[in-house]
């Protein structure tokens, strides 16, 4: 199953979405392709778990 989630490209810089992309390209199956975010998994739900816990990673990434 895969799911969109669009990323505003003035808060989450495309280097930054890249980098947590290739820190966790071995646990989750990402792309990244003109501000959209493609998530492979076998759930919805846990689609939207990885999204969220992708983007917190984001937030930290940004914050460090």
């Amino acid at each position: 199953m895969n799911k969109e989630f669009k990323i505003n490209n003035e808060i989450y810089f495309e280097d930054i979405v890249n980098q947590a992309i290739s820190d966790f390209k071995e646990v989750w199956e990402i792309k990244y392709n003109d501000g959209m975010l493609e998530i492979n998994w076998d759930s919805e739900l846990e689609i939207d778990e990885i999204f969220n816990e992708f983007m917190n990673y984001i937030i930290w990434l940004i914050n460090e």
